[in-house]
Formats: C-alpha cells, sequence, structure tokens
C-alpha cells in the first residue's frame, strides 16, 4: 500500500500511521546482536526483545547495526527447478563481514560424523546486476541514504534429488565459528500432491518481538503472527512446502534513516519460517527505496559527495531502488537483459511445482499509481529530508518506476497496452510474460497457472488504493489470452475475492471523481472494468468450486502485517452495489518548491460486480492452497482456504504488544479448478 508520507502544513513529513519522521525521539532500546533463534522449530522469541522498554516510535536518527558476524536471517528460495535446485542465502547481522562463510549439506542431519557437503565462498562483492551471479556468492550493498554496508551470501544447489529432505549448517568462519542450521525439502517431481501459503504487506513485528526492540513504521505484532500461521496453519494440516510473499515485504523505504535495520528484523522474523521452506517474493512499492544511485543503480555523477549527488537528483537505492531487495534474494533467472545493461533476475521470475506455474510479476513497470518512496510536503519552501550520510532528498522528490523496463502503446480499439516497438524499446517484462504463458499453456505438463504480484487489478478497499488501469490494460488481456487461473496480490491490507472473469465490459463504466488536470470532475471514463463470466459455482466433494476455464479468479490477500489496515469496503449508495476506486492514470504530483507539493488520489470510481466477497471484520489473514493433481492431465485443483486473524491488542497504539488467537476455521474455502463443472 502507499503510505508514503501525508502532507502537512507544519513541514514534518508523516505517513498514514500518523508517525512524523521529524517528531519522535529516538527509540529507547538499542541495537543488539541477537543471533537467530530456534529455527529449526521456526517459532521462538528474541530474548533480548522480551525484556525491552517500549520506545516511543520510530527512531530519527540513524542507529547502529551489529559488528558481530554470526549468520543470521536463514533465507530459502527456489532455484530454476524446484525439484532438484534451492538456493540458500543468509546475512550477517551488521556492518562486518563473515570472515570465511560456508555452507555443508547433506540428505542427513549435518554432525561432526557427517560434515556433508562443503560449499566455500568468496569475498563479498559490491552488489552489481550486470553481472551474473556464480554457484557461491557473497554480496555487499551500502545504503545511499545512511551509509551503512551490510552483507549477504547465497550458494545454488543444484542436482538435488526430487522429495527429499537435505540438511544444511552455514557458518561464518571465525577463530571460534557461529553457525546456524535448519533443512528443507525439494518440490516432488511430476504429478503430485502439495501445500503451499500466501499473503502480502508484511512489514516487520514492533519492539517487543523483533530483534532489534525497535518501533519501524508499519511495524505491528501482526506481522510476527503470519509467519507462524506459515508455519502452523490453522487447519492443523502440515506446514506448506513454499510460500508466496506478496510484496510490501518490510516498508524499509518509510525510515530513512535506517533502512538496513528495518531489513534485519524482517530478515530475523521470516527466517522462523523461511529457514525451512522457500519464500518467493514479488516486488511491491515499498520495495522502491531512495539513495543516492541514478536510475540503473550505477554511482551519482554529481560532484562533491553524497550530499551532492543527492541534490543533483540521483535519488534511487541502487539499480531501479531495488538494492537491498535485489541483494537479499536470489531468485530464478529469468533471462532477460535491460535496456541500461542490468540483468533482470528476480524482479519478475517463474516456476513449475508439480502441474502448476507460478509467475511472479513487478507491477511497478506497468502500474500508474505513483507508490513508491516519496517526499512531498505541503509547507511552503520546505527543507530538504535530510539524513545522517548528508544525503538530501528535495521536496517534491518520487520513485516512479512505470515503463522501466521499456515503453507500452496504447491501443485506442480494444484500451488495451502493449510493447511499443515504434522507438526500439518495447516493455521487456511484458514480451517475457507472454512468452512465459504461451510456453506454459503448450506445456502438456501444466495445468494451472498462478500469478502472483503485488498492486491490484481488482479492489473496492475505499481507504487503500483501489484498481489500477495499468495493469488491466498491460496484462489482463494476456491472462484472459492464456487463461490463467489465479492472480494473488497485496497492497490492499485487507481480503477480497472476485468471481471469475475474462475479458471487459466495453464501455466508460468509471466515472472521474478526483480530476488530475486535464480531466473534469463528473466525466465518464473508460476503466476497462474486468467481465463477469459467472456468479454461480459448482462444487467438488460438498465443498464450493469455481471454473477458471471460464474465467480467472483475484484474490486480494494484503492482510500479512501492518499496522494500517484498509479493510473498508466502497459502496455505490445508489445502487448498494460494490464500488472501486480507479487509478486511470498517474497520480498528478503538483505545486511547487515555493508553494509545497502535493499528490492526487485515485481519479475514478467504477460500480464493481466483479467483487464477489470482502472481509470487513479482520485485515488480517492468510490462505493456504492444497494442489491436487488428479490422475490425469487437466484434472489438477486447487483449494484454498482463507484463514481471517484477529489484530492485537493495542493495535492501535504504538505499542502494538499483547497476543491474537490464530484461526481454526476458515473465512472462506472455495476450490478452483479447470473444466470442474463438468
Amino acid at each position: 500500500m502507499d503510505e508514503s508520507v501525508v502532507e502537512e502544513s507544519a513541514g514534518t513529513d508523516v505517513d498514514e500511521s500518523g508517525f512524523s519522521r521529524r517528531g519522535f525521539l529516538a527509540g529507547a532500546a538499542g541495537i543488539s546482536a541477537v543471533a537467530l533463534v530456534g529455527v529449526g522449530e521456526g517459532i521462538a522469541l528474541p530474548e533480548d526483545a522480551q525484556a525491552a522498554t517500549a520506545p516511543s516510535g520510530p527512531p530519527t536518527a540513524t542507529l547502529p547495526l551489529p559488528t558481530t558476524t554470526e549468520p543470521e536471517q536463514l533465507l530459502l528460495t527456489w532455484g530454476a527447478d524446484p525439484a532438484t535446485s534451492v538456493t540458500v542465502s543468509w546475512s550477517a547481522p551488521g556492518t562486518v563481514a563473515q570472515p570465511a562463510p560456508t555452507l555443508a549439506y547433506s540428505t542427513s542431519p549435518i554432525t561432526a560424523h557427517n560434515r556433508g557437503h562443503l560449499v566455500k565462498l568468496p569475498e563479498p562483492a559490491p552488489l552489481d546486476v550486470t553481472r551474473r551471479y556464480q554457484k557461491a556468492s557473497a554480496v555487499s550493498f551500502t545504503d545511499g541514504l545512511n551509509g551503512q554496508t551490510t552483507y549477504f551470501y547465497h550458494v545454488q544447489l543444484t542436482g538435488l534429488e526430487p522429495d527429499t529432505r537435505y540438511y544444511y549448517e552455514v557458518s561464518d568462519g571465525a577463530a571460534e565459528a557461529s553457525t546456524a542450521a535448519a533443512s528443507f525439502e525439494t518440490a516432488p517431481f511430476g504429478r503430485a500432491k502439495y501445500r503451499f501459503s500466501s499473503y502480502g504487506d508484511l512489514s516487520t513485528p514492533s519492539w517487543d518481538l523483533n530483534a532489534s526492540g525497535n518501533i519501524w513504521h508499519e511495524s505491528c505484532d501482526n506481522a510476527y503472527y503470519a509467519v507462524n500461521a506459515v508455519e502452523n496453519p490453522g487447519d492443523g494440516g502440515p506446514a506448506p512446502l513454499f510460500h508466496l510473499l506478496n510484496g510490501d515485504l518490510c516498508y524499509a523505504n518509510l525510515d530513512i534513516q535506517n533502512a538496513p535495520g528495518v531489513w534485519r528484523d524482517f530478515g530475523v522474523n521470516v527466517a522462523r519460517s523461511a529457514a525451512n521452506r522457500p519464500w518467493m517474493p514479488a516486488l511491491g512499492n515499498h520495495e522502491t527505496e531512495f539513495g543516492v544511485c541514478d536510475h540503473a543503480g550505477h554511482a551519482g555523477k554529481a560532484h562533491g559527495g553524497i550530499a551532492a549527488q543527492g541534490a543533483a537528483g540521483n535519488y534511487w537505492n541502487g539499480p531501479y531502488g531495488y538494492g537491498h531487495y535485489l541483494s537479499r534474494f536470489l531468485l530464478p533467472d529469468n533471462g532477460v537483459t535491460n535496456w541500461d545493461g542490468n540483468h533482470l533476475r528476480g524482479n519478475f521470475y517463474s516456476f513449475q511445482v508439480g502441474t502448476v506455474k507460478f509467475i511472479s510479476l513487478d507491477a511497478d513497470d506497468v502500474i500508474y499509481q505513483d507508490g513508491g518512496s516519496a517526499y512531498l510536503n505541503a509547507a511552503a519552501d520546505a527543507a530538504p529530508e535530510t539524513t545522517s550520510s548528508g544525503a538530501q532528498i528535495p521536496n517534491g522528490t518520487v520513485t516512479y518506476n512505470h515503463g522501466y523496463t521499456g515503453d507500452l502503446e496504447i491501443v485506442e480499439q480494444d484500451n488495451s497496452a502493449v510493447p511499443d516497438r515504434r522507438h526500439g524499446r518495447p516493455n521487456l517484462q511484458t514480451q517475457w510474460l507472454e512468452r512465459t504463458l504461451a510456453d506454459a499453456r503448450r506445456d502438456p505438463g501444466v495445468d494451472m497457472i498462478v500469478v502472483f504480484m503485488h498492486q491490484c487489478a481488482l479492489s473496492t478497499s475505499l481507504p487503500g488504493n483501489g484498481s489500477d488501469l495499468g495493469i488491466r490494460r498491460a496484462w489482463l488481456p494476456l491472462f484472459d489470452h492464456y487463461q490463467v487461473d489465479l492472480v494473488l496480490s497485496g497492497h490492499e491490507h485487507d481480503y477480497e475475492r472476485s468471481y471469475p472473469v475474462r475479458g471487459y465490459d466495453a464501455g466508460a463504466h468509471g466515472t472521474v471523481v478526483a480530476p488530475n488536470p486535464g480531466q473534469t470532475a463528473g466525466d465518464a471514463v473508460d476503466t476497462r472494468r474486468p467481465k463477469v463470466a459467472t456468479t454461480q459455482y459448482s462444487t467438488v466433494d460438498g465443498v464450493p468450486a469455481w471454473d477458471t476455464a471460464a474465467g480467472t479468479v483475484y484474490l486480494v490477500l494484503g492482510g500479512g502485517g501492518t499496522n494500517g489496515p484498509t479493510n473498508t469496503y466502497g459502496e455505490d449508495a445508489a445502487t448498494n452495489m460494490p464500488q472501486s476506486k480507479v487509478i486511470t492514470q498517474r497520480n498528478a504530483i503538483t505545486g511547487s518548491q515555493a508553494a509545497g507539493f502535493k499528490r492526487n488520489a485515485a481519479d475514478s470510481i467504477e460500480d464493481a460486480p466483479w467483487s464477489a466477497a470482502r472481509n470487513a471484520g479482520d485485515a488480517y489473514g492468510y490462505a493456504v492452497f492444497d494442489v491436487d493433481p488428479g490422475k490425469r492431465r487437466g484434472e489438477t485443483t486447487i483449494t484454498m482456504q482463507y484463514f481471517a486473524v484477529p489484530a492485537v491488542s493495542n493495535e492501535s497504539g504504538s505499542a502494538h504488544d499483547g497476543t491474537t488467537t490464530m484461526p481454526t476455521a476458515p473465512f472462506e474455502k472455495f476450490v478452483f479448478g479447470r473444466h470442474i463443472s463438468r
């Protein structure tokens, strides 16, 4: 969700949680050097956090990171073939590289008598996405706003046996070595049953459950319980084989003085699960961060050091602002090189488990919403945001990644957007998406296609962001043509399910309500409203079931754990029909340094007959999906259970402490499959 900034006339920079970056005292609890605790068991409370005193709010100055080197933040991701390849990643706690990091792995527990296969890692090298990763890689990344350098380690394991448990241990290689260990299962080969889970918008726990003992912008203890839920699903069934994280991982771009510290708390929290099963993310708007690089991630060209670079307009934290994300996650390679020479590995990718093809997309590339990092202050002549390193972000500065992999052209005949070849720079992600979808539909081993991304094509959240015409134009025609089965998103901190939709309702079904320059309130606008394919479900073994060959079902799963729930939904008072805000062009940013700056909201609304279910009672929750391949090609079904999670006590306060009761009965349960009505 876009919580970047709310303008105030007093000149403070405030996010939607009400926290002012300048107005808070520094947190009372210091950063400690806690190593990962209980990773094998998955559920553990950091001992230092238990004893912490609640700080008054997010720190306003850069806090030191640990100088110890014991490995933590263990993280698994799938390789190119999840049945045979897994990538093991981990981090040093802070600003000191590990002396001689290693990884050992085996099909038996690592012990003094079974040391396993040993992989030694090289010296860390600065993140460089123009180069390809080796099997074992060590990466450093220097945050552009506070100057802290942190270290990340990746080993790509290949040639593994399918459906096999592997044990691994990582070491910092110090004279008195510190280690961390866990295990994982490779994916099954061919037609097999398995379980996966999904949600987005996770954030970090608050001070009482964070490794650092701090509270950050968007911190909420529901982020802790969301990780518990992956390991212990509410139906009493097994933990999933893997987890899909639908963008907005930790909101580090809101804590401009301490982004590395926020990422560390996120990494420690999710490692309670991600050390044991792959966590596969999608990029969200809050992964876009301010820094001092140009858009491609090269050092700023201005003279005079970091402050001058910032003042000259180089405001990106690594490539496209994704430096922390790309340093931390080593994801399946899409084989695409951007027009600027950067490899786009991990920005978008695909993998297949059993009979289902999964596709992760970076919707920042096609959306119209301007929702990345932003410093927009309505006060006249507002001073720049200035960080501890001296970097300055002038008022009116935003990061907007629309079209960063190339251009899109509007086709007026059907109001779609296609890669624009007129100037030799067509949108590479959309081209890759069409190739990937076409290959999947030609593959006899693929029955169903699941797409996951951050922003929403279909959402009726009222305080949230709504639907984005950019996604509807660029990607929904492809989802329709290749009959994508499920599309999962986050962005809204709530739950919503659509009916199966296919095609669109031609004509101007939207109304301008918050006009951008050039628009007039009350004008009709073509929102390319998705067309409902059916409102009638079948049943499979007594469970309601939707036929995804007839239409794609869209699920908003953004209830991971942020402190800004958005589960109030739009409704047309005249028709009592669900109503959606729709962003039909870039949110206008108006003003000047002399007068101050502001950003427009969603410009239009539409009635939303496509909206089938919403949960106004609980903003938080998670989805569990059970895949059953059937016996023959085309018989795969996916059973979804959505579990709504109540907010922790004192959720509206600054501490976010207390406990929550995890659900045992799903809010909704459905079967999805192709031609199930037959």
